[in-house]
């Protein structure tokens, strides 16, 4: 195995950035397919530790719920978060340490909990101002951007706040919205969602430079060349030190993934009653050459019948069809690889970045995309990162229109 790259990690609690180095433990998760992925850090009391437990339990200058956190990498910001439960004490002194542990949910996190405005109107705005409009609803400011390379810099924050994040480059985003408004009852970022799916984009969030701001990522999945490589080397029967893949699984799974799926929507009324249309579609993607190598496809047989909200006509329930098995055809094939360290060749591990895989044990090939990713550590533990991996080209872009 090559040597990992050891990272400072550094946690900024409040609303005046504390630095906090004092932790025991800590988790983070980042992905493109989901917000709101929770995080946690334990603080273990301790003499060395008890000045800063005292601080962060203070009533008037300590850590509190709805404390927004930053978390630093070698001074790259790569995690935003609100502060939703502290606990304090212990449980069984004979056998443990007291500890306070704080965690929350990303940034978005009220968007995935709290309901958008229902008289907000939507439609004819530009995408960008209509995704701040929904936000706001639930106090969060929306920086909007596209995903970037954050590249081999390290150590780009200066001074004692942690706001600085390249991993996010600011666009406007002026696609023409066609949602009229927020259902009842519809969640803020479920909202924004349904948005973005009618342009094709995915939405997730990073730490941007500016206090106050979310950073919120509206793109798709990066195409091209590869960013990182990760490698598992066997040689006579061991992993040589060119290897920087510790341990990797890949996955192949038909759970859910349907062999037929059958549309039904109606045509649009005129003067006649409305008539049904139903659209019969085989995923084709299991009879591909790479699909065939790992499924029996003559014993599939999974049919799914969907009623559309959006289709009128038989194109648009075929569009319907080919995006909804797209969708289930994303986890088809997966890998998921765990290696030391938060870095490769200096770059910071985040999602939408290309990695070109080798595995000789799990036998995996290719050009793969990162879709989530996992760091923790501990004072007496290594250093790891979780990698969730999809096929390049694996994630839907097709988009999902909205009713007209």
């Amino acid at each position: 195995m090559s040597a990992p790259e050891v990272s400072v990690v550094e946690l900024f609690v409040g609303p005046d950035a504390r630095v906090v180095n004092v932790w025991d433990q800590y988790t983070y998760r980042l992905s493109m397919l989901e917000v709101g992925v929770a995080w946690t850090f334990t603080f273990p009391f301790s003499e060395h530790a008890g000045s800063a437990w005292d601080e962060l339990l203070d009533p008037v200058t300590g850590i509190k719920c709805g404390h927004k956190i930053t978390l630093a990498v070698d001074g790259d910001a790569v995690f935003s978060g609100i502060v939703e439960t502290v606990k304090a004490g212990d449980t069984d002194p004979s056998k443990s340490p007291a500890v306070l542990v704080i965690s929350g949910r990303d940034a978005l996190g009220p968007a995935v909990s709290w309901d958008a405005l229902p008289t907000l109107t939507l439609r004819g705005r530009a995408f960008g101002d209509a995704v701040q409009a929904v936000y706001q609803g639930v106090g969060i400011v929306a920086d909007i951007g596209a995903s970037v390379d954050p590249g081999a810099t390290v150590g780009r924050l200066r001074g004692s706040r942690a706001r600085r994040g390249r991993m996010h480059a600011r666009t406007a985003r002026n696609e023409a919205v066609r949602a009229s408004h927020p259902r009842i009852g519809e969640r803020a970022h479920q909202v924004v969602e349904r948005m973005a799916k009618a342009l094709g984009y995915r939405v997730w969030t990073t730490p941007v430079e500016g206090s106050g701001m979310t950073g919120v990522i509206v793109d798709r999945p990066r195409t091209g060349a590869a960013q990182v490589s990760l490698v598992r080397e066997r040689v006579n029967g061991k992993v040589t030190d060119a290897s920087n893949i510790w341990a990797g699984a890949r996955t192949t799974s038909i759970a859910n993934i349907p062999s037929t799926l059958t549309v039904f929507s109606d045509k649009e009324r005129g003067d006649s009653e409305s008539d049904q249309i139903a659209r019969e579609v085989t995923n084709g993607y299991l009879f591909t050459e790479a699909a065939a190598a790992e499924v029996d496809f003559e014993a599939v047989n999974q049919p799914r019948f969907v009623q559309s909200r959006n289709a009128s006509t038989e194109a648009g329930a075929q569009n319907e069809a080919a995006r909804l098995l797209a969708e289930a055809n994303e986890r088809f094939r997966t890998y998921d690889c765990t290696v030391l360290g938060h870095r490769l060749g200096g770059r910071l591990l985040v999602p939408n970045l290309l990695a070109d895989v080798r595995d000789d044990l799990a036998k995996v090939t290719g050009r793969w995309l990162i879709v989530s990713v996992e760091g923790s550590g501990s004072r007496d533990a290594a250093q790891t990162t979780k990698l969730s991996l999809l096929p390049e080209g694996a994630l839907s872009v097709i988009p999902e229109p909205e009713p007209t």
